[in-house]
């Protein structure tokens, strides 16, 4: 890794601006600044439209993304030839690592824009000698039926759409097209790693279903563990760390943390030491199958700007969506965190139930598993909205902390 490292290194500092001027003469992976997204956007504020990470010059780049721009700013991401064959090898890898290959027919069901998801899965599935079966630009029931006049084999979506594709099966009458998909591959949340989230799916759909993860700044950092569940980190192709959010330093083994990765083969717009936002718990022992790549039981837990703390407790809304896909009755769902009348933090979810009597039982189970009450409010079916993509369910209602506190 510390040959690669400074091959990437030599590579990247000889024209890329932006890492030059933050990385000066650090040579070591621990000595190298921490990136951000922040810092990437703040760089093509002042240099717009695409900023100065770029390592070569303009007319070597090939592709462009960008991110989803959940906070209201968009990140531009290029990549050049040889960074898009690398984005393909990836994605073929987790394909075919999730039991992918010729003879399979990958359903899409991404929608076409300036996103990585769909071309990245694109490409990976032809890599993998899959036919792709394209489903952007059409809705929910469309893409069931073409699914099923297609016979795919696989389904690439978020957790939150398979579970909602699922749901329009059985509203829909259609359920013949789940008799030919074998694999269901998550990735864009976190819950395809969460144990009732993948049960959840797995019993819809009649199929495996398994999770992977990466960004568009960083790349496809992790695949599948078909062994045991959860995802390996590609630590072939990426220098891997788990940090404390708040001090930087390294998380010990079973410690949960902040990933953070570095992209050896990406050179035309690195990723170096960048700050995935992503929390995750890395396992001390090795999956059973003795895979590659640090083993993550668990993917990811959820964002690093997602957890909140409710009277002293670290709360994860992907802990609160585990249990709430224990409950067989329980559809979509709202989490909001609040202030009530005397200052005490407070949690709401509002869930649709097909039995009210579930709430109490839900709101039983929330308290073993956080040690908090949760506050439930049951909601007719189709009340709340369902999701496509990334799933935006949490409102944080608190006012900022005032400094010192």
């Amino acid at each position: 890794m510390r040959d690669r490292l400074a091959a990437l290194l030599d590579t990247v500092l000889e024209g890329n601006a932006f890492q030059r001027a933050r990385i000066g003469e650090a040579r070591a992976l621990g000595e190298l600044p921490l990136t951000t997204k922040d810092d990437l956007l703040a760089d093509q504020t002042a240099h717009p439209p695409f900023g100065t990470n770029l390592t070569f010059p303009l007319d070597r780049y090939t592709h462009l993304h960008q991110t989803s721009g959940s906070t209201g700013r968009t990140l531009r991401v290029l990549d050049t030839a040889q960074d898009w064959a690398w984005w393909r090898r990836r994605l073929g890898l987790v394909l075919r690592a999730a039991g992918i290959g010729p003879g399979d027919r990958v359903a899409l069901a991404h929608s076409f824009g300036p996103y990585v998801q769909f071309w990245a899965s694109y490409e990976g599935a032809q890599e993998a000698g899959a036919m792709v079966i394209p489903l952007g630009g059409m809705d929910s029931v469309q893409r069931l039926e073409t699914m099923h006049e297609y016979g795919a084999t696989a389904l690439l979506c978020t957790p939150s759409y398979a579970i909602h594709l699922a749901r329009v099966v059985a509203e829909q009458g259609l359920e013949a097209v789940l008799g030919s998909v074998a694999r269901v591959v998550c990735t864009g949340e976190p819950g395809a790693s969460l144990p009732a989230v993948r049960d959840r799916i797995e019993a819809a759909w009649g199929a495996r279903c398994f999770d992977h993860a990466g960004s568009t700044e960083a790349g496809s950092f992790a695949y599948p563990c078909a062994a045991d569940g959860g995802i390996h980190l590609c630590e072939d192709d990426f220098a891997c760390e788990v940090l404390d959010p708040a001090t930087g330093a390294p998380v010990a083994e079973g410690g949960a943390g902040e990933l953070v990765v570095t992209a050896l083969e990406r050179t035309g717009f690195p990723a170096i030491r960048y700050r995935t936002g992503d929390m995750v718990a890395r396992s001390a022992t090795r999956c059973s199958a003795g895979h590659d790549g640090m083993w993550l039981p668990h993917g990811i837990l959820g964002r690093v700007d997602d957890m909140v703390v409710i009277r002293g407790m670290n709360v994860f809304p992907s802990a609160i969506e585990d249990v709430l896909r224990r409950s067989p009755g329980a559809g979509e769902f709202a989490i909001t965190f609040y202030n009530d009348p005397h200052a005490m933090d407070e949690v709401k979810v509002e869930v649709e139930l097909t039995q009210a009597r579930e709430a109490r039982e839900i709101q039983a189970r929330l308290r073993q598993t956080l040690g908090l009450r949760v506050r439930i409010v049951p909601v007719k079916p189709g009340i709340l909205p369902s999701y496509t993509g990334k799933a935006r369910r949490v409102h944080d209602l608190r006012p900022p902390a005032r400094p010192g506190t």
